[in-house]
């Protein structure tokens, strides 16, 4: 059971301004308490621990019990850094048993020139989760080898709506003959999706949103321009990359594959003959540019294979999710593993036009916390690419109030009740 120290406050207005972010990485968990001040969110408090390597599972629990220790640990960190203790939680999950995709449903209205109402956005959207989910349990059991497998969903989003063609944000009202409506949903097993709850429970936070990790990064990170022109978000955590395609003015789907930082370091431990967590700060220092020269080529001779098969691995992902348009013209990285100079080398050194949907060769950058948007750190303890996730789950946290208000969000949860998806 968590050993937190309640009585330091949970007073009503703090708590409706006030959110745990919880980070549950293969290599760190990392907490902040953040606050929402207007449109913006301000990090009043940063922990971070270690997991061990039987924690975690290509970025599944593996061991609930110790992850919930390893949580508390840095939640109390965070709170007692601020003494602030918020109720409501915002917890990231990740892992290649994660989907995430867009649905599209298209409906002739046989009276174009009646008004829509709600109950015909009501029709459209079951339509779409039915659909999506549909095919959520085909690709799990596809993936898994299994014939059923019970499949949850994580996040749910409008994307966009259109009628006859023309864009709308809230159809209620409109006339026409073709309603379309875009969803973007992640689902994931119940087994993964079941773990988080129990953390949540014996931390005795209030869970009030699950969101996909590459998806917070890209709404978090994406500009308007990003928006407009389209981008590709990798996300390289210790155990897993995790991308999301952002195109068409919108998320349009995510993709995991199990290979991450924690590869780096087992083969920088078996080519220098070291421990492993030895390993692990020889490559955080040769990360960070800190190690001799001499050094430092040996962890570029170890480090480099394995940047190749992950390059591959995105580009293999890329072309999946590509279908058949062509994909957008940069690609953004943050996450621990991408500070290694060989991942962006071994990104830059594909020929991109030639394997995967590109019209030209994209770029590549690597992302920092000032990249994400209307969040501010007063900690000075975020500083890196691997910081960027978290960052990111703060910024959806903040705007889970304002996605309430929209005039379709409020619809879209009760559907969802209703059905119980």
């Amino acid at each position: 059971m968590s050993k937190r120290k309640f009585q330091l406050l949970r007073r009503r207005e703090e708590f409706k301004t006030h959110y745990t972010v919880l980070d549950i990485g293969t290599e760190f968990v990392k907490a902040l308490v953040v606050k929402r001040e207007d449109d913006k969110g301000i990090v009043l408090g940063v922990g971070k621990v270690r997991q061990a390597v039987m924690h975690m599972q290509a970025g599944a629990v593996a061991d609930i019990q110790s992850v919930i220790d390893n949580c508390d640990r840095a939640l109390t960190e965070a709170e007692d850094m601020c003494e602030t203790i918020p109720g409501q939680a915002v917890i990231g999950i990740a892992g290649e048993q994660v989907r995430g995709f867009s649905t599209t449903m298209t409906m002739p209205r046989p009276q174009p020139q009646a008004r829509i109402t709600q109950a015909d956005i009501a029709t459209a959207l079951q339509a779409v989760q039915r659909r999506a989910l549909r095919e959520a349990v085909r690709q799990m059991s596809q993936d898994l080898g299994v014939s059923e497998i019970n499949v949850k969903l994580v996040h749910s989003t409008i994307t966009h709506v259109r009628i006859d063609g023309y864009g709308v944000s809230n159809p209620v009202d409109f006339q026409g003959h073709i309603l379309e409506i875009t969803v973007f949903n992640t689902f994931a097993p119940l087994t993964h999706i079941g773990a988080l709850q129990t953390i949540a429970q014996e931390l005795d936070l209030e869970l009030v949103a699950t969101v996909a990790e590459p998806y917070a990064l890209a709404r978090g990170c994406a500009s308007e321009e990003t928006q407009e022109l389209g981008g590709i978000f990798v996300d390289i955590g210790g155990g897993t990359t995790d991308i999301a395609l952002v195109r068409n003015g919108g998320i349009e789907s995510t993709r995991m594959f199990a290979l991450g930082g924690r590869s780096f370091t087992k083969r920088l431990a078996t080519d220098l003959s070291m421990p492993l967590e030895e390993a692990e700060r020889f490559k955080l220092a040769h990360a960070e540019h800190r190690l001799a020269t001499d050094q430092s080529v040996m962890a570029h001779r170890s480090v480099t294979p394995t940047a190749e098969v992950l390059a591959q691995g995105v580009a293999l992902s890329l072309e999946e999710l590509a279908g058949q348009d062509p994909l957008p013209p940069a690609l953004f990285l943050a996450g621990g593993g991408a500070a290694l100079p060989e991942v962006v080398d071994q990104l830059r050194a594909i020929d991109w036009t030639a394997t995967v949907p590109f019209n030209h060769t994209p770029s590549v950058k690597l992302l920092g916390p000032d990249d994400v948007r209307g969040v501010y750190d007063t900690t000075g303890l975020l500083v890196g690419s691997q910081d960027v996730t978290p960052m990111g789950l703060a910024r959806h946290a903040i705007t889970l109030e304002d996605e309430a208000d929209e005039p379709l969000g409020g619809l879209m949860r009760r559907v969802l009740k209703t059905m119980r998806v």
